[in-house]
């Protein structure tokens, strides 16, 4: 495996539960916090990355969570603030710093609701948002420059404490909500914007499996795979049925993260005897793969961009080192 660093850029996180980063639709731009008060983006294009806009958080809001919207010219938050009744709100802002749109949670789905993650649809015209109450959890999409509610599905709580990622599906108006909650192990949920309603969709990992993390959709969105400690596990979408799963070698421990590369489905990981950083690659049958030669990129891996570009971030420091690697061989 060889990789050729393109940038790298500070993240300041200490005030962020993860991701730290986030990625629009596009698979082009990425966000993260360059302060406790400003979120920049950069950009891929033409084998580079450059810097894209910086915008500002509202001053009065404590954030929890960030996407871009509008192919990048507006960031969507989530936190909270003294001025809504039950803390969260979602607020909008455009690249001149000026607020565009402010919500109330409450006003979006009801009292008693704490907002878990948000992330912009395939179309960057509508967010994605998960929240939780003491007994539901609730996914809600909205209009991005309105906060129109267009649907929201509601279902049992997951096990607290739980912390939610927001995964798009590549070919459906669909998401899906991994939440790791500690030693219950991970729960999904999946909501689907079809015909102009959004339903939920019951699946095989509603009630939880072990821990486990994505690693990425097949490109054809029929197939999910998620990197437990030892192996290698693929569901079928969108009821998550189990198809397949695969172990790895005996010294390889997975850090629950992974990417879809090409062809190649990439497993980040750890020697345990070396205690070294460690990489699994399998084919697209996510049933053939072996460890590839080090050098192997360092680092939490938190997302890819285009067809062969990874974004990790390294696991200690204020701020903390982030890089963007271009993979090949």
């Amino acid at each position: 495996m060889k990789f050729n660093e393109l940038a790298s850029f500070d993240v300041v996180h200490e005030h962020l539960s993860w991701p730290w980063i986030s990625f629009d639709a596009s698979g082009t731009r990425f966000a993260f916090a360059s302060s406790k008060s400003a979120i920049a983006t950069r950009v891929l294009g033409d084998g580079e990355v450059t810097s894209g806009p910086t915008f500002a958080v509202p001053a009065d809001v404590a954030l929890h969570a960030f996407t871009l919207a509008a192919s990048g010219t507006l960031l969507a938050v989530v936190g909270s603030s003294a001025g809504a009744s039950d803390g969260s709100v979602v607020v909008t802002t455009n690249e001149a710093g000026e607020e565009q749109k402010r919500s109330t949670l409450e006003s979006l789905v009801g009292p008693g609701f704490t907002a878990q993650a948000i992330a912009s649809d395939r179309s960057g015209a509508r967010l994605w948002l998960s929240a939780e109450s003491a007994t539901e959890t609730a996914v809600l999409l909205l209009d991005a420059r309105t906060h129109a509610a267009l649907g929201v599905t509601r279902s049992a709580a997951f096990p607290p404490p739980s912390m939610h990622e927001l995964m798009l599906h590549p070919t459906e108006d669909a998401v899906l909500v991994l939440a790791a909650c500690g030693e219950d192990g991970t729960f999904a949920r999946v909501a689907r914007w079809s015909n102009g309603r959004l339903d939920a969709v019951t699946t095989a990992l509603d009630e939880g499996s072990i821990p486990a993390g994505f690693v990425g959709f097949s490109t054809d969105g029929a197939r999910l795979h998620l990197a437990e400690a030892d192996e290698l596990r693929t569901h079928a979408w969108p009821g998550l049925e189990e198809l397949s799963s695969v172990e790895f070698a005996d010294d390889f421990v997975s850090s629950f993260a992974g990417a879809i590369l090409g062809e190649r489905i990439l497993v980040d990981g750890e020697d345990s005897e070396a205690h070294e950083d460690a990489v699994t690659v399998f084919d697209t049958s996510a049933l053939r793969g072996s460890l590839a030669y080090p050098p192997v990129p360092t680092g939490m891996w938190a997302g890819r961009l285009g067809a062969d570009v990874l974004v990790t971030v390294e696991s200690k420091g204020e701020p903390a080192r982030g890089r963007v690697l271009r993979i090949s061989g």
